[in-house]
């Protein structure tokens, strides 16, 4: 995972890191998740939607060593969403091992991804480059934020 990381922090996405990430991917010690948060009605100015995703992020310092996310705000003031991809060391969601990670994660909904899916492939592709059509949102990549 650390390597993994440098290679994303410092190298092209989908030249260096993307091949890397499913190179090395441990399918048995790692799971791979989708979230999408389930109150876009209430995201109003994308910047607090933004601070949001931060918040998050922050509230789960001491979880970067076993985890690594890229969460996507999409679509503009009034009319927005966010969802992200989290990968993180085990097959279950980490949010649960400890009641500090959990203030976030029951507003979104989470479905856990089949590594070796088409889907899985392209959402992880798009979700790590912030490059696709993300067919699954219906809404255009306004900014995201990556949690490493």
């Amino acid at each position: 995972m650390d390597e993994f990381k440098r290679k994303y922090s410092n190298e092209d996405t989908l030249a260096v890191a993307l091949p890397y990430f499913w190179e090395h991917f441990d399918r048995e010690g790692y799971s791979i998740w989708y979230g999408q948060y389930k109150f876009p009605d209430e995201l109003t100015l994308t910047f607090m939607s933004c601070n949001l995703i931060a918040g998050m992020f922050q509230r789960l310092d001491k979880l970067r060593k076993n985890a690594f996310a890229s969460a996507i705000l999409f679509g503009t003031n009034n009319n927005s969403s966010i969802s992200a991809i989290w990968i993180f060391r085990g097959q279950d969601l980490a949010f649960t091992l400890s009641p500090d990670w959990q203030i976030d994660y029951e507003s979104y909904d989470w479905r856990k991804l089949d590594p070796d899916s088409e889907e899985c492939k392209t959402m992880v592709k798009e979700y790590f480059s912030w490059e696709g059509e993300f067919k699954h949102v219906g809404k255009a990549f306004n900014q995201g934020k990556i949690f490493k």
